[in-house]
């Protein structure tokens, strides 16, 4: 007998009954308790394990809705799981009963073998939580102290320079901004213009290590799997970890360090590292919680360079599909800064047109589609129905923003939606905002910077650019890119589409703001 082949015996001998055990116990659970929430039938031991698709769990979730309600439970080997589908549900548990909801079930793939141990989003509730929030939300607290709005202006300014002098590659524009901007506020490190800057890629390729465990999904109620050893034919995950690996450590210290010799130097610009370094040195040199606010200031990073590049990429792609609503958003802006000038944030009350397009980006965009997963720590009783301690919980942000009972033409991307006081009551106020960034005492502590950003970005472009679809070789138009990245953070790509200077005075405009920075 092989080692391996002698590995799994051994493993099925400890599993199979542990499997069994878990399995007969929720029978006799439930057969004494109230019932569980509805949801697809499964079958004895595995349970729903093999109804889970490999990708676009979140769409399978609202065709499952159709069946059984907003509220869908299953089973994976015993292991209970709730998706909420409705913005309503998701509220009542996650935020208004974030007591027994805002722990984080343990993770195989990104916490075990990947080492993500670290990153916020995976740290169960408790004190190191509130550790790392109450350094995060010091962050969100010192904004005009370290002048984030104006470095968030100065690097769109930036942006609209690199779409002026080459409008065919505006996605790397789109890119550069948030973690231009983020670097700066995190870290005092400056992003060249001209050049690719290895710490922005190391944070969007965080993200997509992260967003991309979708595909190993099944590692969470098939943990034992991870001890496969890594020669075993078509097992990928291993090498996915290994890299991740690299990755985490990389993106939570070498910067870091970097930033830190500037510091003992006395050439580094203030920022929060330099912040967090003052107040936690001691008197002997050594450096009190570094390792804490080292993984919250890397959380920042690694959310800032995804919500705002998705929802501004698909601004571009919202002003193809309705290029009625550039025209109103741009005579809105020219009404405001009679054509003179750029957008500042000051002007940001007196365009609500513009604030419905940046409102629309993040719904359309359904940046995560899945908010990241909550943990039950206590039996709850909901609706009627018992749900168990231990079960993980995935808001279906998804559902929520594509409800066609909250939402008219929701496959549309209708800005005015947001203007509508008949629309506003059948969606009962509910705004992208509300879902977009999490519930409860998870919800996304950069949301303020986010939001400010999102808004300086489009409200710019659409002062100074046109953007029409490229024709083919036949005069017709090109259809947008809208293949997102379906992955637990989607991403989209550019479309082919002509991006040009709405005049030669917004010409001159970009061109000497850029030279001001």
């Amino acid at each position: 007998m092989s080692d391996f082949t002698s590995l799994l015996a051994r493993l099925s001998c400890i599993v199979f009954p542990l499997v069994l055990f878990r399995f007969l116990r929720g029978r006799h659970r439930s057969s004494n308790a109230l019932p569980r929430p509805p949801g697809p039938k499964g079958i004895p031991i595995l349970g729903n394990l093999l109804q889970l698709p490999p990708s676009r769990l979140w769409e399978k979730a609202v065709e499952w809705g159709k069946e059984h309600g907003d509220i869908i439970y299953l089973e994976n080997v015993g292991k209970p799981m709730l998706i909420l589908n409705s913005y309503d549900d998701a509220k009542e548990l996650l935020a208004n009963r974030s007591a027994i909801y805002s722990s984080r079930p343990h993770l195989t793939m990104a916490v075990d073998l990947e080492k993500w141990d670290w990153f916020t989003t995976f740290v169960p509730y408790g004190d190191l939580f509130r550790k790392h929030r109450a350094y995060q939300n010091r962050f969100i607290n010192s904004l005009e102290t370290l002048n984030v709005a104006n470095v968030q202006l100065s690097e769109t300014h930036a942006m609209l320079k690199g779409f002026l002098d080459n409008p065919g590659d505006y996605a790397s524009y789109v890119n550069r901004l948030p973690g231009a901007v983020i670097m700066m506020n995190l870290y005092g490190h400056r992003v060249e213009r001209d050049r690719d800057d290895p710490f922005v890629k190391l944070g969007i390729t965080a993200v997509r290590y992260a967003g991309d465990s979708e595909g190993y999904f099944f590692l969470e109620f098939l943990p034992w799997l991870k001890y496969i050893p890594e020669w075993f034919p078509f097992v990928e995950f291993h090498r996915v970890a290994k890299e991740a690996r690299q990755i985490s450590h990389a993106l939570r210290y070498e910067l870091y360090e970097i930033i830190k010799k500037k510091i003992a130097k006395g050439s580094a610009k203030e920022s929060m590292t330099s912040l967090y370094l003052a107040e936690n040195t001691r008197e002997d040199g050594s450096v009190e919680d570094e390792a804490d606010f080292c993984a919250s200031i890397a959380m920042l990073l690694i959310g800032a360079v995804d919500t705002s590049v998705t929802a501004t990429m698909t601004f571009v792609l919202g002003m193809l599909k309705n290029p009625e609503a550039q025209k109103r958003a741009q005579s809105e802006i020219d009404r405001v800064t009679g054509g003179d000038r750029l957008p500042t944030f000051e002007d940001a009350e007196n365009l609500p047109f513009v604030n419905a397009i940046c409102e629309e980006a993040l719904r359309y965009a359904g940046i995560t589609p899945f908010t990241p997963a909550h943990l039950s720590t206590e039996d709850d009783v909901y609706k009627g129905y018992h749900i168990p301690a231990g079960t993980m919980v995935l808001a279906n942000t998804w559902a929520v923003a594509f409800d066609a009972d909250r939402y008219v033409d929701p496959f549309a991307f209708r800005p005015d939606r947001w203007l509508s006081e008949k629309e506003m009551q059948k969606a009962q106020g509910v705004r992208a905002r509300d879902y977009a960034f999490g519930y409860g005492r998870r919800i996304c502590p950069g949301q303020p910077w986010a939001e400010q950003l999102i808004f300086i970005a489009i409200a710019s472009i659409l002062a100074a650019f046109n953007i029409e679809a490229a024709v083919d070789e036949n005069g017709k138009p090109i259809p947008p890119n809208e293949d997102y990245h379906p992955s637990f953070v989607r991403s989209l790509g550019p479309s082919k589409c002509k991006i040009t200077p709405r005049s030669q005075k917004m010409v001159s405009l970009i061109e000497g703001a850029a030279e001001a920075i």
